[in-house]
């Protein structure tokens, strides 16, 4: 083969091996799917110490969420701001299955919540 295929071939490979780390680690162990639920008063409150021994606040919440099918699943998060999540306010919550691990939490707008999932979360 000549040169210039030789380079194609190298250069296609070199290429390749970012998105095939991407698809093939990435995706499974930091993507997720996203579920919806409603916050109420309904975290458990935990007090912890930290490395150096010193009190914290921790709080933690079970919540029905549902994703954009209405689909249930039972999800467990904490608050991570070091206070409850502001009551009354709907939550998107980005899960990971193989890990079976909330990996972020964003407050969203009622408007921005999927129909099915908003009917769910009514009933």
């Amino acid at each position: 083969m000549s040169k210039k295929i030789w380079s194609v071939l190298i250069v296609g490979i070199i290429l390749l091996i970012p998105f095939l780390g991407y698809e093939l680690w990435y995706v499974p162990n930091y993507a997720g799917e996203d579920y919806y639920t409603f916050v109420g008063d309904s975290y458990q409150e935990v007090i912890e110490k930290d490395d150096s021994g010193n009190d914290y606040r921790a709080y933690y919440y079970r919540q029905k969420s549902y994703d954009k099918d209405g689909n249930e699943k039972l999800l467990k998060f904490n608050s991570a701001i070091g206070r409850p999540i502001k009551l009354d306010n709907f939550i998107k919550v980005t899960y990971n299955k193989k890990r079976d691990l909330v990996l972020s939490w964003e407050k969203v707008q009622k408007n921005e919540v999927p129909t099915k999932s908003l009917d769910a979360l009514d009933e």
